[in-house]
């Protein structure tokens, strides 16, 4: 796929993108509902991080950053992880405030037991959509330094030599994987969403009881 190709290709997703980050607004508006809980503020953040890691990978995947996007990919995934959290919690309060005060919840356990670690976070998501798993440990190279940059620095190897890239553009050969990663981050972003509808459906619930 050459650049012509790719430019074509992501206008598509752009365009969802921009889609999705109205819908983003429109379920906080849902989550605030008619009144107003501390768990509300917890996911209401999770939203905005959401937009604004959307603004960022279509800025990203417009200058065909792999390295950043492939980043922001896994903050996304993030995400849906620390939104889910609340869900399993034994104690939900307990996560929104280590959230707030700034703590982990990795000491924190879920309904049966288990410490809301990444590692079990990432398995439980991978419960829901069976990429998730896959994806997010491909995602975590962009985090850490790892093959990925290995393999974007080196062009080449052979006769005993090595070429190096540093600085350049990203070479052609790496669209295809931009456009997957693209489709990844559309696909977890409607992931995201839908953790977050529970809590929409679930305030609305809460305010129409209170009305009657």
């Amino acid at each position: 796929m050459n650049n012509d190709e790719y430019y074509s290709a992501i206008v598509q997703y752009i365009n969802s993108l921009k889609l999705l980050r109205k819908e983003g607004v429109q379920l906080s508006a849902a989550v605030i509902g008619e009144s107003l809980f501390k768990e509300d503020l917890y996911f209401l953040a999770a939203i905005n991080r959401c937009l604004d890691l959307i603004d960022g990978f279509i800025e990203l995947i417009k200058n065909r950053n792999l390295t950043c996007a492939g980043a922001l990919l896994r903050l996304q995934m993030d995400n849906c992880m620390r939104a889910y959290a609340v869900f399993i919690a034994e104690d939900k309060d307990k996560v929104v405030n280590c959230i707030i005060s700034g703590e982990r919840i990795d000491n924190l356990i879920d309904n049966t037991g288990k410490k809301l670690k990444d590692g079990y976070l990432k398995k439980q998501l991978n419960t829901l959509d069976h990429r998730f798993q896959q994806v997010y440990d491909q995602a975590s190279g962009y985090i850490h330094l790892s093959t990925k940059a290995f393999y974007q620095t080196i062009v080449s190897t052979e006769d005993n030599t090595i070429e190096t890239q540093i600085g350049h553009k990203l070479p052609d050969r790496y669209n295809e994987t931009l456009v997957e990663g693209i489709q990844a981050f559309v696909h977890f972003t409607k992931l995201f969403y839908k953790i977050i509808e529970a809590v929409a459906d679930s305030k609305e619930r809460y305010d129409r009881n209170q009305k009657c």
